[in-house]
């Protein structure tokens, strides 16, 4: 049997939230992108962060209006896309 191959996507999302990505949301995107086997890196204000790193998403200073490049690579690279909009959304909605 062969092994799945492993497939990069990216993704562009805006960040909505009037304080843009402080501790609590950047603490529930690494949760979220923790649970996925594909690596995942966000590409912002021209530095690329790992997307399970609280330290590397804070000192990138995401603010309102900032447009983040997702990309994912693996196996599940579309779902983990997925439960990270899904997650941005939600943070949006809270209002964190």
């Amino acid at each position: 049997m062969d092994k799945p191959t492993k497939k990069a996507e990216t993704r562009k999302f805006l960040i909505t939230n009037e304080s843009g990505l402080h501790a609590r949301p950047v603490s529930e995107l690494v949760r979220c992108a923790m649970r996925f086997k594909s690596e995942i890196t966000i590409l912002v204000n021209g530095k690329k962060c790992s997307g399970v790193s609280i330290m590397d998403i804070m000192t990138a200073d995401i603010r309102k209006g900032a447009e983040i490049f997702v990309t994912a690579e693996g196996v599940d690279a579309g779902k983990a896309l997925d439960a990270i909009e899904k997650t941005l959304g939600q943070l949006a909605e809270k209002g964190f």
